[in-house]
């Protein structure tokens, strides 16, 4: 079952209608941006501001401190990976079941991945997921998000009759991390799009011997 991180405990700060709602969201996703393109010591109240094209008092009024941007940050993106799982996971359905829409259907969520604004995202991602390691508050983001991503990944791999549905689909998450990784690095040659369906469709047939 997919589950999401719970709402802050602490009230928002700045303005509760829709447009201070709307800028908030602004200040969050320029502060992703600014972590996907440069690395979280990007991020300061000022340097947000400009990413977003307001005055620089704009990010103080709605966020506290540094660190309340980033946890809102990570908290955004949690949520909104999570309901793409969601989406991915009744999208698959009975797909699930077959090597090649399977093979397909990670493909082409990995190319998405690779290029902006999507590399972008997959960047600010990891940055945040890292940092929140060392932030025992994150902990109920990061196990959300966990959740939600087994979930998909178990999903594919009953599907397909693997024999341990729980390893193989922990290590479906692993492989596809690194995979990501190895790609979006510097020093890597790109695999071409039948080469990636070829590793994946390696992969897949693996877990489910294994």
């Amino acid at each position: 079952m997919v589950v999401e991180p719970s709402a802050p405990q602490a009230l928002p700060r700045g303005r509760r209608d829709p447009r201070g709602e709307r800028r908030r969201g602004e200040l969050l996703e320029a502060a992703i941006h600014l972590i996907g393109a440069h690395g979280i010591e990007a991020v300061t109240h000022r340097a947000v501001a400009a990413e977003a094209g307001v005055s620089a008092a704009s990010t103080s009024y709605y966020f506290r401190s540094k660190d309340e941007l980033i946890h809102e940050a990570l908290r955004t993106l949690a949520v909104r990976e999570i309901e793409r799982l969601r989406e991915r996971r009744e999208a698959l359905g009975a797909g699930a079941a077959d090597l090649d829409t399977l093979v397909e259907a990670l493909a082409g969520w990995i190319e998405e991945q690779l290029v902006p604004p999507g590399s972008s995202a997959v960047l600010a991602q990891y940055h945040l997921q890292i940092e929140a390691a060392r932030r025992p508050e994150a902990r109920e983001i990061l196990e959300a998000w966990k959740a939600g991503t087994d979930d998909l990944a178990e999903t594919a791999m009953a599907g397909l009759g693997a024999r341990d549905v729980r390893a193989a689909g922990i290590l479906l998450v692993c492989a596809i991390d690194g995979l990501r990784l190895r790609l979006l690095a510097s020093g890597h040659a790109p695999l071409t799009p039948v080469e990636l369906r070829a590793v994946l469709r390696t992969l897949l047939r693996g877990l489910v011997a294994a």
